[in-house]
């Protein structure tokens, strides 16, 4: 055999895994449940922090610590804002050892990707945003484990807003109250959700909802979850009373500001369904694209029906996602119908959020 050179790196022996997943939805926890069953079956140490685009620079100074990990991001894009302090975190986490695979479905520039693939000890990247995050976890990790295969359509259902799934709609409000809670209390939101996490890794969608009595197995959970829904429903009705319509293209575009404790994927889904629409107003359709505008200025978008791309919209508004649902920023503002005039002016003057389908 040839001599090995002195200023080759020694292979080493990866002993842990860490799982990065998005907190927000259940994608992202499904996501990491479907890497911890992944790490069960290779024998290692799992670990998983759970964020959200916000805490990027934090994370990834923790994941620059790590050593002889193989490190899973899931359910998180890169754009080229943030796309320097990934890549040092990453830098540091291969210099001490780590491999790296990251799976994603969200919008990704080609710089961002140039420079993710370019990094040492070839690091694994996945992007495909014709797919949910779990299921590309999925097929690339666990493609012939019949409880990812389940976890992995309850994340499509959800992810694709089409709510088909009784247990996916379940899991998606169960996730929302767990994690606005663990907020209003400033407590860890990844600890808060580790319970439904552990649950769907260990034995899957069983573990946590019983089809027969459609309900959960945690019964405070259960209650939680049905105050949830009877509050969420009367938000989003007075939310919807208050939108802002203009057709442009000869698609119809709908803004509401959303109230806090909603998430974009509760509000999407409520206002894609005609009958939700019609306890508002008789008249009321669903909208072609739909827009929804947070006191902080960001923006969540879903699509009522085929022939809009909201990944090409949210562009627009220096954000990304998929052609079913994405976020972009507005910034801070004071008057609604002025936020609405200048968003109705943006997609008027622009054609890429149309779609030909």
């Amino acid at each position: 055999m040839p001599e090995e050179r002195e200023s080759e790196p020694k292979t080493r022996k990866i002993t842990s895994l860490l799982s990065i997943s998005h907190d927000k939805d259940v994608d992202g926890i499904i996501s990491a449940a479907i890497v911890w069953r992944y790490a069960k079956a290779k024998g290692l140490d799992f670990k998983v922090q759970l964020t959200d685009y916000g805490s990027f620079e934090h994370i990834f100074a923790s994941v620059a610590k790590q050593r002889d990990s193989l490190i899973i991001v899931t359910d998180l894009g890169v754009d080229d804002t943030v796309l320097d302090v990934v890549k040092a975190g990453l830098t540091q986490a291969i210099s001490n050892g780590c491999r790296i695979v990251w799976l994603d479905h969200h919008q990704w520039s080609d710089h961002a990707i140039k420079t993710i693939l370019s990094l040492d000890n070839k690091p694994v990247l996945k992007v495909n945003h014709e797919f949910s995050a779990s299921e590309i976890t999925h097929k690339v990790l666990m493609p012939r484990d019949d409880v990812c295969a389940e976890l992995a359509r309850i994340a499509h259902d959800t992810d694709f807003n089409l709510r088909e799934i009784e247990a996916a709609s379940a899991l998606t409000d169960a996730v929302s109250v767990v994690r606005f809670g663990a907020i209003d209390k400033k407590e860890e939101i990844t600890d808060a959700l580790y319970p439904i996490l552990s649950k769907l890794a260990e034995v899957g969608i069983k573990g946590v909802w019983d089809d027969s009595t459609r309900r959960f197995i945690d019964p405070l959970l259960d209650k939680r979850v049905d105050h949830y829904r009877k509050e969420k429903s009367k938000k989003m009705r007075k939310s919807l009373s208050g939108h802002c319509d203009q057709v442009i293209h000869d698609k119809l575009v709908r803004i509401v500001e959303i109230p806090s404790g909603l998430t974009s994927t509760d509000m999407g889904t409520f206002a894609s369904h005609s009958d939700n629409l019609k306890k508002v107003d008789e008249e009321l359709k669903v909208a072609d694209l739909f827009f929804m505008l947070s006191q902080g200025g960001m923006l969540g978008i879903r699509r009522g029906r085929d022939g809009v791309l909201c990944n090409a919209a949210a562009k627009l508004f220096n954000g990304g996602g998929h052609p079913f649902a994405a976020g972009g920023e507005y910034g801070l503002y004071e008057d609604f119908q002025a936020v609405c005039d200048d968003i109705f002016l943006t997609l008027s003057k622009n054609k890429s959020w149309l779609s030909e389908s």
